[in-house]
């Protein structure tokens, strides 16, 4: 029953990712309130979903490949719903649908009926550690589309010719304020991810530090580190905020990505 569920889900995503589709070509908000209730209505299935294979397997879905990308996308989806809730940025869509469809469809894509889980996944450590990284990515997702609208914004106002669809787009101040807090939001909760990770890496392997996955997080890590201090310390606004925020975020999908392809302790995902 949760395949069916993720498969509703899956296609009721689709309407948002059309409408992204269309808002992109078109340069002008198209069928947004439609795709918005599509949207909102697939994460109540998705979610749905999840909590339907958390009761067959009898521990949280996140040991297989297809569950980890379904879950992603779960949280992408809220933290979208939430930062529309509180600034009603309705561009936000165009860059969040799509990757809500992506990666939805890749756990339908990579589906596993297999119940098993790895005897070293069964510890108490995986309901702190891995919802921490995920929701951190999903926070750091909204700072990373903040950041390009704040880009394509700024580019827009300084062009004699701007497009039509930055009559569309929030102020710069608003797409910087929410980069800000959503880093300010993502940047502890990976931290804490990390520093559990570790611990359960060193309590299960008795070491935790040769591992590709734990390398590139730490890499990203430092980006989002550099990001605060120099927002912080050095008055970062605006443009190279911008900029490094995206970095880091390229980052962010490197580690998540790359777990299955770069071997290491991460490919039981």
């Amino acid at each position: 029953m949760h395949v069916v569920l993720l498969r509703l889900a899956l296609g009721l995503y689709s309407f948002g990712f059309a409408h992204s589709v269309l808002t992109a070509l078109k340069k002008k908000q198209t069928f947004f309130q439609p795709a918005l209730a599509a949207v909102f209505a697939g994460f109540i299935l998705h979610v749905a979903s999840i909590a339907l294979r958390a009761l067959d397997v009898r521990y949280l879905p996140l040991t297989q490949q297809y569950e980890a990308f379904s879950f992603f996308g779960a949280l992408t989806t809220l933290g979208f719903l939430i930062a529309y809730a509180k600034y009603r940025i309705a561009p936000l869509s165009v860059f969040a649908f799509p990757l809500i469809f992506i990666m939805t469809f890749v756990a339908n894509l990579f589906y596993d009926p297999s119940a098993s889980i790895p005897p070293v996944l069964r510890s108490n450590w995986i309901y702190i550690h891995t919802p921490l990284v995920f929701f951190g990515y999903a926070a750091l997702f909204i700072a990373f589309a903040a950041a390009i609208m704040y880009l394509i914004q700024e580019r827009a106002l300084k062009s004699k010719h701007p497009i039509r669809f930055h009559n569309w787009l929030p102020s710069l101040e608003i797409c910087d304020d929410l980069a800000y807090k959503s880093l300010a939001i993502g940047f502890p909760l990976i931290t804490l991810g990390i520093v559990t990770g570790a611990l359960w890496a060193q309590a299960v392997w008795g070491v935790w530090a040769r591992d590709a996955k734990v390398l590139f997080s730490f890499l990203t890590w430092l980006v989002y580190m550099m990001l605060i201090f120099y927002r912080l310390i050095a008055g970062w606004r605006g443009r190279k905020a911008a900029y490094l925020s995206i970095v880091g975020f390229i980052g962010v999908l490197v580690t998540f990505l790359g777990a299955n392809y770069f071997g290491g302790l991460h490919t039981f995902q």
